[in-house]
């Protein structure tokens, strides 16, 4: 899917949309609404849409009281919320909302209808990161529902969806979720004509419900709903109880404002430590709602409290001094909506105190509708009060950015417009191991990070090119995965990102090598399992599976031991990098207490970690072989079936002595014990089917084998008649001919 900000309403919106005329038979769109499913009607006259109904239209309806012979026009809503094609994804969205609509007409330039966006168009377009950052259901969901019993009479729910403006009730009782009534349901009760009164709600409630766990994630539920077409999700804990109900229509509304609040923290996590520190507050502008948005640091600044961020543009001039305020009006107003789209300019204004301070605006458009008008600036506000100590407050903002910088748990640095590294701070080197003599630009930087040429190449294409989108929205680079060396000679994944900070640039490095690799581990496992689902041979497998952990470290040797069948000796299952001579002469080992690291895991059933052979009583009797051929750490594995018992081992062989095993290979060593004892469980399965085969073979041979000579002997006898003058006996062998019996 495309990002929400890339949509716009002719990406959203359905174009095969149904439609009545305003004197259509109201019983007809209802019988629509019911055999369809759907949740509105579009009113035309001509190809233009004049109206609506919707399933809350029909709620108010079965309410009042269903008249015979009504018109469409009767109920409809009216006027209309339309928009245009280029209208964007969140603009779209905001507009439904404010309007407390559920559905966003689409028309061209001539008003003619071209399709209708509903809630479900909305929540389907949205991609899987966006609901990703939502970290818990409990943010969207509807908390502290209460339960409408069974027994509840249908004309008092549907007066109570009417008055409360709901969407859905929830039919159960004691916790446990039943059943469930919503707008959905309403053509259908309207076009069976049924009496609510007469009826209750557990005649007539949806049921089973779809229900999800509380610990799901948002990205789930909105995959079931996709799935499922379900609106109403509920939600229940381990016990099954209900917690709450995740509704398609809250959900979004929800969705969207913890979106903005989300960017809006971004943005002042990313700007707001440096810019605070400086003395330096940050604003944004939206021109549509003329709405200003303060970020902490402002607020800070002009003395108001944390939560006062949204403030009426109106409301911001009657703080301003009259001297300055039509200056300000203009430059919000007129000057950041022509070309140049930027302004600086100096006025005084009432703080929260009540006291007058002089503050310094700068700020620009960031975003523009199709038509180039203004949507969206960004700006800094300075505090310059006391301008004449300008020198003073530089020297102590300087120490605050470098305290801060220095502080903050994650590695940062600063490049001035030379790219010169002008800072780093001490945990970008307790992650890398560089010290700021050791990169002291951008280049050495590169060329201590990116020891390979072709990816060398790669890496500073790919930083110019996010420097170049920066400068084009407004400095903040787009964080990318770069894989770095460290100073020690390791590697790590690091997730490089920056913001402009006047002609320099702020550069912060986050540590992702953790979450690739579990990445990495679940690919690894999923390969594993291919091999096994296609039927490869199991010394296929077993060599795949060592040569997979083998890359994970370089240096180190892997191999694979197979427990005969008679349980008590180790025969050699794969070894790619191992010496051959090493594996023949470790191959029958017979497993016990002492009989290195493989024997005795296979005899203990536990892993067994030797991290110096040389010193190992374990390995008495196998200390001269390892050390041939220049063994000097090993870890042995048991390989464990489903029930159990021990099938072989998964060693791991360093060449010096290794006081750990590293914690990206416990991981892969864990997985490849688990898979390996599988593919084995398989394999021996495999190995047996086939022995009963060739075992009914054998019998079938030998059985043949017993006719066949049975057949001679009778053919004998036969011969030995002929020559004494007497009849054959056996006329089954007679040549050419078969009889229907023998003589005894």
């Amino acid at each position: 899917m495309n990002s929400a900000s890339e949509l716009r309403l002719c990406d959203i919106a359905s174009t095969d949309v149904l439609t009545v005329t305003p004197d259509t038979p109201l019983e007809a769109a209802i019988q629509q609404f019911a055999d369809n499913r759907l949740s509105s009607l579009v009113v035309v006259e001509h190809t233009k849409p004049v109206g609506i109904i919707t399933e809350r239209d029909l709620l108010r309806l079965l309410c009042n009281g269903m008249v015979d012979g009504l018109l469409v026009r009767a109920v409809m809503s009216q006027p209309l919320l339309t928009a245009r094609f280029d209208l964007d994804f969140s603009a779209a969205q905001l507009m439904m909302s404010n309007q407390g609509v559920r559905h966003l007409i689409w028309v061209d330039e001539a008003g003619n209808l071209k399709g209708v966006a509903s809630e479900t168009d909305f929540r389907r377009h949205l991609g899987v990161d966006t609901y990703q950052a939502i970290q818990s259901l409990s943010v969207v969901m509807d908390q502290g529902i209460e339960l409408v019993a069974p027994e509840e009479s249908l004309a008092v729910a549907l007066q109570t969806l009417s008055s409360r403006l709901l969407d859905y009730l929830i039919v159960g009782r004691d916790g446990q979720a039943k059943g469930i009534l919503t707008e959905r349901d309403i053509p259908r009760l309207l076009a069976q004509r049924l009496d609510p009164a007469t009826l209750t709600l557990g005649e007539l409630m949806s049921h089973p419900l779809r229900t999800i766990s509380a610990d799901s994630s948002v990205a789930e539920a909105a995959q079931q709903m996709d799935e499922t077409g379900r609106r109403h999700l509920v939600v229940v804990d381990t016990k099954g109880r209900m917690v709450g109900v995740l509704s398609q229509h809250h959900m979004l509304e929800r969705l969207g404002i913890v979106l903005i609040e989300e960017s809006r923290i971004q943005l002042e996590n990313r700007l707001g430590l440096v810019l605070e520190a400086t003395g330096v507050g940050t604003w944004e502008y939206d021109h549509r709602r003329e709405i200003l948005i303060r970020s902490t640091g402002l607020n800070k600044m002009l003395q108001f409290s944390a939560d006062r961020v949204y403030e009426k543009l109106d409301d911001v001039l009657l703080r301003v001094t009259p001297e300055d305020r039509d200056q300000v009006a203009t430059a919000f107003r007129e000057l950041l909506a022509a070309t140049p789209d930027k302004f600086s300019i100096d006025y005084r204004v009432l703080g929260g105190t009540g006291e007058t301070r002089w503050v310094s605006s700068r700020g620009r458009v960031v975003e523009r509708d199709a038509e180039g008008r203004a949507l969206r600036s960004v700006g800094v506000a300075i505090d310059i009060d006391e301008q004449k100590n300008s020198a003073l407050q530089l020297r102590q903002s300087e120490a605050r950015f470098r305290t801060l910088m220095e502080n903050l748990p994650l590695p940062v640095g600063y490049l001035n417009g030379r790219e010169e590294l002008i800072f780093i701070n001490h945990h970008f080197t307790e992650v890398f191991g560089y010290h700021l003599h050791d990169i002291p630009d951008v280049n050495t930087w590169a060329n201590c990070a990116y020891p390979d040429e072709t990816y060398r190449a790669w890496a500073r294409e790919t930083w110019n090119e996010s420097l170049r989108i920066a400068a084009e929205i407004g400095g903040v680079i787009r964080p990318v995965d770069y894989q770095v060396r460290c100073k020690d000679g390791s590697f790590r994944v690091a997730e490089i990102s920056g913001i402009a900070l006047g002609e320099g640039l702020l550069t912060t490095f986050t540590d992702v090598t953790e979450r690739r690799q579990q990445q990495a581990l679940l690919e690894f496992g999923n390969a594993i399992l291919q091999h096994i689902s296609i039927g490869a041979p199991l010394a296929d497998v077993l060599d795949f599976i060592a040569r997979e952990i083998e890359d994970q470290s370089p240096g180190i040797h892997c191999s694979v031991l197979l427990l005969d069948e008679s349980g008590k000796h180790l025969r050699h299952g794969a070894a790619p990098s191992l010496p051959r001579a090493y594996c023949a002469a470790i191959d029958g080992v017979e497993i016990g207490p002492k009989v290195g690291s493989c024997g005795t895991a296979a005899f203990l059933g536990e892993t067994v970690f030797v991290a110096e052979i040389a010193t190992s009583h374990l390995w008495d009797g196998y200390k001269e072989l390892a050390a041939q051929y220049g063994l000097a750490a090993c870890w042995s594995s048991p390989i464990l079936s489903s029930g159990g018992k021990t099938l072989g081992t998964f060693a791991v062989y360093w060449t010096k002595p290794c006081p750990e095993a590293s914690l990206i290979i416990q991981r892969y060593v864990e997985t490849a014990t688990a898979l390996s004892g599988i593919a084995l469980e398989g394999a021996r399965r495999e190995a047996e089917l086939h022995g009963m085969i060739d075992e009914l073979r054998r019998w079938q041979q030998l059985t043949l084998g017993r006719e066949g000579r049975v057949l001679e002997l009778k053919r004998e006898i036969n011969a030995l008649l002929a020559r004494v003058g007497e009849e054959p006996r056996y006329g089954s062998v007679l040549d050419g001919s078969v009889l229907g019996g023998e003589s005894a």
